[in-house]
């Protein structure tokens, strides 16, 4: 209890000298906590719980269909495949179902595989949306394009993000109204200041986010902003996490555990602490 109300105090000072105070938490491939991880109904649990944006991974597979998966391992993890994403076909991923549904509330145990336009039905048009592009195939950008006029939003409702430099300019140049963002894990031998924000600049972002986050401190973080670019941190799953996004300046966090960061921080801001 001691370190949850110093990490505390530690957020509220953090956030009134940066940022005007704001740091905003996202979840990280929906409400995990409660649903299968990376399926519509997480998704949508995430932003009926009070998330303004929900971070999802989609690979294109052989056959150019769009699939939400993490990777190979919560493929065959969650859904019993093994085999690499890109190798699925639209009949396999239509007729996946959960290996465990025991391993979750019974109400989730007919969840889906889901394709890009299971989860644009989901999202609220007042809502933001990352899709972190995880195997960037033929036709990628006007896949997602197409799906997403469907679902009937807007380009400024998608954050198109990726750790490829490559991948984000070229969804960029194809579609220059939606916004950015480039991902690093955070290495101390390859990365500095200046070379994420020259990275950042030659993918024409205007986001960058970074893992290993505890590796860096406040004058890094300022640097990128000051070049111009937000930062976000991920992943910032307690308090004590969060306290340390506010203290280096963090505009945004990434949290497998959004509701309960934000439900923590909430009940700990009622408290009389002298």
């Amino acid at each position: 209890m001691k370190k949850t109300i110093f990490a505390m105090a530690v957020c509220a000072a953090a956030f009134s000298a940066v940022a005007g105070g704001k740091i905003r938490v996202h979840s990280h491939r929906g409400e995990t906590d409660f649903a299968p991880q990376n399926t519509a109904e997480a998704i949508k649990l995430a932003y009926d719980m009070g998330s303004l944006m929900i971070e999802t991974d989609f690979w294109q597979t052989k056959d150019g269909s769009i699939v939400c998966v993490h990777e190979r391992h919560e493929l065959k993890n969650l859904w019993g495949i093994d085999k690499d994403p890109r190798d699925l076909t639209a009949e396999e991923i239509k007729s996946a179902r959960l290996a465990h549904p025991e391993r979750f509330d019974k109400k989730y145990a007919d969840c889906r595989l889901p394709m890009l336009d299971d989860i644009l039905a989901v999202i609220p048009k007042d809502k933001k949306f990352e899709l972190e592009v995880k195997w960037y195939g033929k036709g990628f950008a006007d896949k997602v394009d197409a799906a997403r006029e469907k679902a009937g939003l807007k380009r400024e409702n998608i954050l198109i993000t990726s750790f490829s430099a490559d991948v984000v300019k070229d969804f960029k140049s194809k579609y220059p109204d939606y916004e950015t963002m480039l991902i690093f894990s955070y290495n101390p031998e390859k990365h500095s200041p200046e070379s994420i924000i020259s990275t950042a600049k030659r993918a024409g972002v205007s986001q960058v986010a970074l893992g290993n986050y505890r590796k860096i401190d406040r004058e890094f973080v300022r640097k990128i902003q000051d070049a111009g670019f937000k930062v976000g941190v991920w992943q910032v799953q307690n308090l004590d996490d969060l306290a340390y996004a506010a203290k280096i300046g963090a505009n945004r966090v990434c949290s497998d555990h959004a509701y309960r960061l934000r439900s923590d921080f909430k009940r700990l801001k009622t408290l009389d602490f002298k």
